[in-house]
Parts: structure tokens; sequence; C-alpha cells
């Protein structure tokens, strides 16, 4: 079912038709306007668009660098169980 969730960010109210949790919108609604905080304080006197575009620009690098985290986890678990699959196959 869609809703409507209300978000601030930046002093500007937003509807957002959406399916998802009301709170996870939020939550996601918070990390975007934090983001928009800190790229604002890091610019002198800019535009919403400015401010928008750094905002997703660090969210898009935070985003990859925990993605290429992930992807190395994945691999050391992938690795570790390859070698404990051997050493079980040679014990039996």
């Amino acid at each position: 079912m869609v809703q409507q969730v209300k978000v601030g960010i930046l002093g500007q109210e937003y509807t957002i038709h959406t399916k998802a949790d009301k709170a996870y919108v939020e939550r996601v609604a918070q990390h975007l306007a934090s983001k928009c905080q800190e790229a604002q304080n890091r610019l002198r006197s800019s535009s919403l668009a400015t401010i928008a575009l750094l905002a997703a620009l660090n969210i898009t690098s935070d985003y990859l660098q925990k993605e290429e985290a992930y992807e190395q986890l994945v691999n050391r678990i992938e690795s570790k169980q390859k070698k404990l699959s051997s050493v079980l196959s040679k014990s039996l």
C-alpha cells in the first residue's frame, strides 16, 4: 500500500509516496539531510543543486567503499570455506 511520508531536508519539506516502511523512509531522509548539511557546511554560499550534488557524491563514495569491503569479505570467506572443505575432504 502506497503511503505518504513527509520529510525535511535543508529546511525544505518533501512528501514521499512510497510502499516502504515510514521509519525506513525517515531514516533514509535523515541520512540524506545529514550528508547535505555536511556538504553545506563545507561550501560557502552554494545553490541547493550544488549541495545536493556534493552530498550525492559523498554518499556514492561511502557506498562504493562499503561495497568493496563487502566483496573482499565475501572473497575471504569463500577462500576459507574452500580451505576448510579441502581439509575435511582429506581427513575423511
